[in-house]
């Protein structure tokens, strides 16, 4: 069994202790997945300007939740959270928040084209936009960065992303967060 740092251990636990953090497993014979979901309460995060998809847009993003899913790779051992994750956010622009924009009509790709005229364009590649839902979740979920080595987020692909969402790569740690979440139960 791996042993894990005890001060790392308790800033683990005492962010899954948050009332804005929940963790669950699900563990079958041949399955494991690894679900974290920060709710954010459509509190604002605020992009930089520094994306390449759209033009210096800065603005606070009223964000619902950010939800972090792994699953265990039984072959190669490790887990995985490619495309597993999404922050869900407001897209329709009301009181000064994120404008996804309106569809361009006929569009025969899968991926929707956007009027440029009218949209903030895509939270995509914006730097500051993960910097700050990182430190949202120190100052509203009890997260401390050095919990980082179990538990990172970045964007996917830009394929991936649509109205509403933005898609994340995740590096969950799930064997460290079961441990601790069975540390929880053992108080």
């Amino acid at each position: 069994m791996q042993t894990y740092n005890t001060q790392l251990v308790e800033k683990a636990l005492k962010f899954l202790n948050n009332a804005n953090v929940s963790f669950d497993t699900h563990v079958e014979d041949d399955m494991k997945q690894a679900t974290m979901c920060i709710d954010v309460n459509n509190n604002r995060i605020w992009t930089g300007g520094n994306s390449l998809w759209n033009e210096g847009v800065k603005k606070g993003v009223k964000v619902d939740y950010i939800n972090l899913i792994a699953d265990y790779d039984f072959d190669d051992k490790y887990w995985s959270g490619g495309l597993a994750g999404t922050i869900a956010y407001d897209g329709s622009g009301k009181d000064g928040t994120w404008y996804d924009g309106a569809d361009v009509e006929n569009n025969a790709l899968i991926n929707k084209i956007k009027d440029e005229q009218d949209s903030d364009g895509m939270i995509y590649t914006d730097a500051e936009f993960i910097k700050n839902a990182f430190a949202y979740m120190v100052e509203h979920c009890d997260f401390d960065m050095e919990l980082q080595q179990y538990l990172d987020f970045d964007y996917s692909e830009q394929g991936m992303q649509d109205d509403g969402y933005v898609n994340l790569d995740v590096d969950l740690d799930g064997d460290f967060w079961m441990y601790v979440q069975a540390q929880a139960q053992v108080a």
